[in-house]
């Protein structure tokens, strides 16, 4: 038995009981432990690693995940296609079939996409497989991606509106998320079932996508 590590669990586990979203809350019971802690009636090794969660554990409005993918290329790659990364391409392509999808533009309801300048958004458009190449812009200019279009695109106003770097990407992700819990407040997408969140780094050469959706895959 090692101290340290018992007293970090025990600790951690105060913090679970008082938080209603905690995956082992419901099976604890507070009693006495160490000095000024809060203990829980389970072995102690148990509190040393968070069991992995599941459907018992999802609430009700989870964000289930049907698919996650990352790709990257060379920056120097001879014959680079800078406007329509090969990288990019392929990892959409991954993610689609992990998730059932054929029709990206059909099935999906809302894109969270790494749109750091305003050109990028058709040209993501273009290598996600939700335009034809060359016919992007078309898709902004009419305001299919806008927050009531048929196909918003960074409903949250995406990185354009909000560049922490290190955390553009990651936010992404979460918006995808909030919008198919229901979650995401004044720019919630009426009907948003199926989610894209897409991240970009480098030189537009490391790419990571996932497919979330409010029905368990």
């Amino acid at each position: 038995m090692v101290p340290g590590r018992n007293l970090l669990a025990f600790a951690s586990t105060a913090g679970e009981l008082a938080a209603p979203d905690g995956h082992t809350r419901e099976n604890c019971s507070a009693v006495g432990g160490h000095p000024g802690s809060i203990g829980v009636i389970r072995d102690v090794g148990h509190h040393s690693l968070l069991p992995s969660s599941n459907e018992r554990n999802a609430r009700k409005d989870s964000a289930w995940i049907h698919g996650t993918a990352v790709r990257s290329e060379p920056l120097g790659m001879a014959g680079r296609d800078e406007v329509n990364p090969r990288a990019g391409r392929d990892c959409a392509t991954d993610l689609y079939a992990q998730a059932g999808i054929t029709e990206p533009r059909e099935q999906i309801d809302v894109i969270e996409m790494y749109v750091p300048f305003s050109w990028y958004e058709p040209m993501w458009l273009e290598n996600l497989g939700f335009a034809p190449q060359g016919a992007g812009w078309q898709d902004t200019d009419k305001g299919v991606t806008a927050l009531d279009g048929d196909l918003p695109v960074n409903p949250s106003g995406g990185v354009l509106s909000s560049n922490p770097i290190g955390a553009s990407g990651m936010l992404r992700f979460a918006e995808a998320a909030m919008q198919v819990r229901g979650t995401a407040g004044e720019h919630q997408v009426e009907g948003a079932h199926l989610a894209l969140g897409h991240a970009y780094g480098g030189g537009s050469q490391f790419f990571a996508m996932w497919i979330v959706s409010d029905a368990k895959p």
